[in-house]
């Protein structure tokens, strides 16, 4: 039997196609519900419990609970410790797929040979891969991983005659996609597509977390979310008061820790205007796809919601709003993406199920480059061989030339994916190596294709007259700050110096994180510290003041830290930093960045965001970090570098930083000269290291 299964971060779904009736149909788990937790729990006792079992110990505060793990897919760094060993995101979805698959099996009585899995559209080539490999883990065959907004369409438009191009709006627990279809019918031919992939339901519900945890402080002064059970209660019980408000005008919270009981009552419309943000973060990204695609709300005939977090009214309400369109909601909003993935499963079947009469094409969410070097061999850039946006399965082929005089027998090649031209501002996915071409010393040229298979994973081949190389793959070094430097001096091996100011906001807003927000600074300051960095630290409100000038100690600013306060530069956010911290960073060799930390609604914008734009041409790197009612589209205008606006929940802040710190590390976050131009592909100098 072949299956889909739509892998969600809070729910998952098993669906199969009715040959017979031509009717795709939900298979049930084993408590006869549609929808499987997709939670994870190991009893000290060492048994692990999936699905409603683990939900329910969730709720309880027992147990290591493993969650919204999905995220954490193709980053090997997300762990979660339980009994002593260490799983990652790839091996808890193996074994949640292990078990969804045998939950339906039983109650189907058949055995599942096959399946396609559903990813987000803006999963990378390190999520998709690993969305396989725990798929061939549970020892079936993955036919294919399809896109859930594909999916979704397909499900929406298979069955449909008409003609019309359709928005995919699909809002699930953790991830959030927007992809524009075209259906004509009933077949699907994907337009474009563009997400976030941290950008969810969960954040809804975190925002609830933090409502009632902030009158509960009011009340008594101590915050239920430091104990890590009492936070896991209220995280569960989050998801089903935003379920309650979908209903009705209001939810009333009682929330009891430490000897105290503690009763709120949140309206709809509180809860709309605490959230508010997080729609705009949305539509941040469907104005992003339609002008990437040069498109407009005008050449859209309806909008599809899928995922159970559309489900809330302020979703179709705002949709309608931004875009004066139709907001289709439909039965299927949780079930259309598996639904989709079924009738996919019988493209692999015999012609006379009638569904290859059917023709779907989709789309890459990534740009896929080379490691180049830039026409005056004065940086290293990523030029892009295939096009974000393009049509999969795609393949590009440009030529290498290895100049008279090189004798090499090995080339050395660097895969990105991504749309900067800075290299380290995009994922390094691998080191391929290329060898058994011939080579005289007279010149030789070498062809170098790159492909996005259909299930848009990435493949490297490389060819001489026609005739296909050996080519394979190496581990990419864990040190590639190189990429940052002039290719001439990637062999000197000296260090690179790296400095960065911190500038947190320390407004009244920031008075209910500012525990937290120390924490995750401390650790952060800790972990990147060594001989060659240097940190600074600055405060900011209505007025900007520096706690710490640069130091390489990092114990001088865990003592800062230790000493900040709200309201120490006034109680709201007229002032900017960047003037103060350009200033800290000035005439300092190596690379530079400030990091800025916030909370909330900037006054002045426009002259921050001209002082953002004067550290970017001093070659400062800019990364906005935003918590609370942070705004997303302000700190993407501040942020100099690709994906260095991070918004993020205060009980995440500690992986944003992580992620920060590794970058830092590896020299990332594009603390280097910025890089502009273009690779003369097939006619000069490819980054295919020769050695």
């Amino acid at each position: 039997m072949k299956v889909g299964i739509d892998l969600g971060t809070t729910y998952s779904t098993v669906a199969r196609y009715d040959r017979k009736t031509s009717r795709t149909e939900i298979i049930n788990n084993l408590f006869e519900k549609e929808l499987t937790p997709s939670v994870i729990c190991f009893l000290e006792n060492g048994e692990i419990l999936i699905g409603e079992d683990a939900k329910d110990m969730q709720a309880g505060g027992a147990g290591t609970i493993a969650a919204s793990f999905k995220r954490g897919m193709g980053d090997n760094s997300f762990t979660v410790e339980a009994n002593g060993k260490v799983y990652t995101a790839e091996e808890l979805s193996a074994m949640l797929l292990k078990k969804l698959i045998s939950d339906a099996e039983a109650k189907t009585g058949e055995k599942i040979d096959s399946v396609v899995i559903t990813v987000p559209a803006y999963f990378n080539d390190f999520q998709r891969t690993a969305t396989i490999r725990a798929g061939e883990a549970c020892g079936v065959k993955v036919l294919k991983i399809i896109n859930e907004p594909t999916a979704a369409a397909i499900s929406y438009g298979y069955s449909k005659e008409s003609d019309k191009t359709v928005l995919v709006y699909d809002l699930g627990g953790g991830t959030f996609d927007v992809t524009m279809v075209r259906i004509n019918k009933g077949n699907i031919q994907v337009m474009g597509t563009d997400g976030n992939h941290i950008l969810g339901g969960k954040d809804w519900d975190a925002a609830i977390v933090k409502f009632v945890c902030e009158q509960f402080v009011e009340e008594f002064g101590v915050d239920p979310r430091e104990d890590e059970p009492t936070k896991n209660e209220l995280i569960v019980a989050s998801e089903n008061y935003k379920k309650v408000l979908t209903k009705t005008d209001s939810v009333t919270i009682q929330i009891k820790y430490e000897g105290y009981s503690g009763k709120y009552t949140l309206t709809r419309n509180q809860f709309d205007m605490r959230t508010q943000f997080l729609l705009n973060a949305t539509k941040d990204v469907c104005m992003k796809l339609l002008d990437d695609i040069g498109k407009t709300w005008d050449d859209i005939d309806e909008i599809l919601l899928v995922g159970g977090s559309t489900r809330m009214p302020q979703v179709p309400k705002f949709l309608n709003m931004i875009s004066g369109k139709p907001v289709i909601d439909h039965a299927d909003t949780d079930l259309a993406v598996a639904k989709g993935a079924a009738i996919t499963s019988e493209l692999y079947c015999s012609t006379s199920t009638g569904v290859r009469e059917k023709q779907v094409t989709d789309v890459t969410a990534h740009s896929l480059g080379v490691l180049a070097e830039s026409p005056g061999g004065d940086r290293y850039i990523n030029e892009v061989m295939i096009k974000r946006n393009s049509k999969v399965p795609s393949s590009v082929r440009k030529a290498f030339k290895i100049a008279p005089g090189n004798m090499t027998d090995i080339i050395e090649v660097y895969t990105l994916q991504g749309e900067s031209k800075i290299p380290l501002d995009c994922y390094v996915l691998a080191r391929v190596i290329i060898s058994g071409f011939y080579n005289s010393g007279d010149g030789a040229t070498i062809d170098i294709e790159y492909n996005y298979d259909e299930n848009g994973v990435v493949k490297v081949s490389a060819f001489q007259d026609g005739e296909r190389l050996e080519v394979y793959s190496e581990s990419v070094p864990d040190d590639i700050a190189w990429m940052g430097d002039k290719p001439e001096s990637r062999s000197t091996g000296a260090p690179i110096a790296k400095n960065v100011v911190l500038c947190i906001d320390l407004s009244r807003s920031m008075r209910n994180s500012l525990d937290e927000v120390r924490n995750v600074v401390r650790d952060f300051a800790l972990s990147v510290a060594d001989e060659n960095t240097k940190l600074g630290l600055i405060g900011f409100g209505d007025k900007v003041g520096i706690i710490r000038d640069m130091t390489s100690d990092p114990n001088t600013i865990v003592s800062a830290l230790d000493g900040l306060k709200v309201n120490v530069y006034g109680r709201g956010t007229d002032a900017s930093p960047f003037g103060t911290a350009a200033t800290m960073l000035s005439n300092r060799p190596g690379g530079k960045m400030i990091v800025i930390l916030t909370d909330g609604i900037w006054g002045k914008r426009d002259f921050a965001v001209s002082e953002a734009l004067n550290c970017k041409n001093s070659n400062i790197a800019v990364v906005g970090v935003g918590i609370g009612e942070a705004d997303v589209a302000f700190l993407k205008q501040l942020s100099t570098v690709e994906e260095g606006a991070m918004y993020t929940t205060l009980d995440r802040l500690g992986e944003t930083f992580s992620t920060i710190a590794r970058a830092l590390n590896s020299g990332s976050m594009g603390m280097r000269e910025s890089a502009e131009g273009s690779a003369r592909l097939g006619s000069a100098e490819v980054r295919a290291r020769l050695r």
